[in-house]
């Protein structure tokens, strides 16, 4: 259940009912989980924390998901984090597009809870 064990969660997500769940969620897993509201706050601790796993919205209120997903990857350009992206946007190019720019799993909301969790253990293993 602990497969979270010495692992770092950041979830970027402008709704604070998703950044909740997600922490209440993933720290009973044994993850250490950081949480920002804009894309600015997430490419901060992306620096500062150097999160594993990353959950990322595409919506948020200051810049677009898609287009922070390479600064992302490329904040720990070494190892980078296993990028999912959580988003309501469900057609087929915003997928691509996520894809091409490094996003490693596409869940679109709402979302399964188990399902979220089955692909953040595939990545890391």
């Amino acid at each position: 259940m602990n497969f979270l064990n010495d692992k770092t969660v950041l979830a970027i997500d402008d709704a604070p009912a998703i950044r909740t769940f997600l922490r209440i969620s993933l720290t009973i897993r044994g993850a250490e989980f950081y949480e920002a509201a804009t894309a600015r706050e997430g490419l901060d601790l992306c620096r500062t924390r150097t999160p594993d796993v990353v959950v990322l919205d595409l919506g948020l209120p200051d810049e677009d998901g898609l287009e922070i997903l390479p600064r992302i990857k490329a904040a720990r350009a070494d190892n980078p984090p296993i990028v999912v992206v959580l988003t309501v946007r469900d057609d087929r190019r915003t997928r691509e597009v996520a894809t091409e720019r490094g996003a490693d799993a596409f869940l679109t909301k709402p979302f399964e809870f188990d399902e979220l969790v089955d692909v953040i253990r595939e990545r890391l293993h």
